[in-house]
């Protein structure tokens, strides 16, 4: 949405500029001598010697500029890398997960239990428990419950702490009141987000492919314990999945022989009878019925009733299910996981304290150095890691493309190589404030920041055209090298530093916000800010000096 929005009102304003503006200005303007304000006379008293020593000095000021850039590429892999900043949203989602027998009674038993602990904080509002999912889109058994928690404005609470803090509080209570489920806490927006990009219900998760079901429990398990020693880890778990009761009939073929029966009569009866499945379907003109044949409910009330069930043998005498079948209750799964025409397992953790790009990076040296993984087995990482790889793996298309038809369009403009890559070359310097600026505060390297360098990209290249086309101007009047650069630079300081000025002002409210979506913002208006004072600086200093480098060369 925001880039649709900066694109529309760039149309917009290119059209108001061409066909608006002049006509306002011919109306309003009067000619009569321009004058710079107090502010401007003070900026360029301490701007023009500066300009002074640096055009005298370009070997230092160059030397100097190349110094910043390299300096500032060494904090890159100092920098956390993430998706997206962690939304506050103001309130909780708890999952909770307890084990695949528990029944639809006992899981709304442990929801009371939940509300009871939580309730009695008084930082919480209300609480809602939301036991499994409909079978349509992503299901879930009755052993999954999610509970939403809305939470009080925090000047109400009466201990000011983060939600972190107090989330993990709560935590420890939900697992001493309901010792035998697994409880980790996420938001409502960033859960459905989780699950709707990458399909797994937590921050990060590692996939373990493979064939066999036995090999991928126990390899995800040692997986599990190697992740477990990676610092930053939490809610560290593995997806409850085996141990739901089942009722297993499997067919003796020796006592089907026997009796002249084949396997598929028998399956024909636990598929018909038990399982419901439809015999045939009535048609009633465009309503169709589907038609079952059901066995009585004291035949299949329990197993030993099921043992019983009465057949038919080839010869017509009647004969019992546990004649023909062993008939057995045993754990099974309770879903299996498909994704690339393979099984995965899933091991599924949140990140605290730390970025995720150089947490999975120990995580992958942690499994490579303990767990030993068969042929046919691999693992790959979803979550948030995964958004962040597909994300970044776009932009490192889209910018270059980006760059590359703004250096058509400035070659288009000045008909010149020489003048478009000197403006072109002012967009590396103009990462140095961005990325110093996100070290300092402590921020990552995520999408939000990314979209602010290149917003930074594009004024660092306005500023360039407004200040080489103004010189070139003043050369075409006769002016010499020195005197253009000169003239130019001091002429173009007050537009140069109010395009800058505008934006900075304009980012503040966004930098500075502490509301519900700024974790978001942030980055973007950190990136912006810094990055055009550093870049102005340069535009202002280093783009003259390279200029009049460039010419004084060719003259030569």
């Amino acid at each position: 949405p925001m880039a649709f929005n900066i694109s529309f009102a760039m149309a917009g304003s290119l059209l108001l500029t061409l066909t608006i503006i002049p006509v306002l200005a011919a109306l309003i303007l009067k000619p009569k001598k321009e004058r710079d304000t107090l502010l401007v006379r003070l900026i360029k008293r301490l701007y023009l010697p500066v300009l002074a020593w640096s055009l005298r000095h370009k070997r230092t000021v160059v030397g100097a500029a190349v110094a910043l850039l390299v300096g500032s590429l060494a904090l890159f892999p100092l920098l956390g890398k993430e998706f997206m900043p962690q939304l506050q949203e103001g309130s909780i989602m708890w999952r909770v997960v307890s084990i695949p027998s528990t029944s639809l009674e006992q899981s709304i038993e442990i929801s009371k239990d939940i509300s009871r602990v939580l309730t009695a904080f008084p930082e919480v509002k209300t609480t809602v428990a939301m036991i499994g999912r409909a079978e349509k889109g992503e299901t879930a058994d009755v052993n999954y419950m999610e509970i939403y928690t809305e939470l009080n404005p925090h000047e109400e609470w009466p201990v000011d702490r983060d939600m972190t803090s107090l989330a993990d509080e709560m935590r420890e209570k939900l697992e001493a009141a309901v010792p035998t489920a697994v409880i980790s806490f996420t938001q409502p927006i960033q859960m459905r987000v989780e699950e709707l990009i990458s399909g797994v219900r937590a921050t990060l998760a590692a996939k373990l492919y493979g064939q066999d079901l036995d090999e991928l429990d126990r390899i995800s398990q040692q997986v599990k314990d190697a992740i477990s020693q990676v610092p930053g880890v939490a809610d560290l778990s593995l997806e409850a999945n085996l141990g739901k009761p089942q009722i297993r009939i499997r067919v003796d073929r020796e006592q089907l022989a026997r009796y002249g029966m084949n396997a598929d009569e028998i399956l024909d009866v636990v598929r018909v009878g038990i399982g419901n499945e439809p015999v045939s379907t009535l048609i009633d003109g465009v309503r169709r019925y589907d038609i079952t044949v059901r066995l009585s409910d004291d035949a299949k009330q329990s197993v030993e009733a099921i043992r019983n069930i009465p057949l038919r043998s080839g010869d017509g005498a009647i004969v019992p299910l546990h004649k023909v079948a062993k008939v057995s209750v045993t754990e099974g799964y309770s879903f299996i996981r498909r994704e690339q025409l393979q099984r995965y397992a899933v091991i599924q953790m949140d990140v605290r304290g730390r970025d995720v790009d150089g947490f999975v990076r120990d995580a992958e040296a942690a499994i490579a150095s303990r767990v030993d993984l068969p042929p046919g087995y691999w693992i790959e990482w979803g979550g948030a890691f995964e958004n962040q790889q597909r994300a970044l793996q776009r932009l490192s298309i889209i910018v270059p493309l980006t760059i590359f038809f703004i250096f058509v369009l400035l070659y288009t403009a000045f008909n010149s190589v020489k003048y478009a890559t000197l403006i072109i070359a002012n967009v590396p310097f103009a990462t140095i404030g961005g990325l110093v600026s996100l070290y300092i505060s402590g921020q990552y390297l995520s999408v939000p920041s990314a979209i602010g360098f290149i917003a930074v990209f594009g004024v660092a290249m306005l500023n360039g055209i407004v200040l080489v086309s103004f010189i070139n101007d003043l050369r075409e009047k006769g002016r010499t090298v020195g005197e253009a650069v000169r003239k130019g630079a001091e002429m173009r300081l007050r537009p140069v530093m109010m395009t800058a000025s505008v934006a900075i002002l304009g980012l503040l409210p966004m930098l500075l916000s502490s509301g519900v979506g700024a974790e978001t913002q942030r980055p973007l208006a950190t990136v912006v800010v810094g990055g055009l004072i550093t870049s102005t600086l340069l535009t202002l200093l280093l783009l003259p000096v390279i200029y009049e480098w460039m010419e004084t060369r060719k003259q030569k």
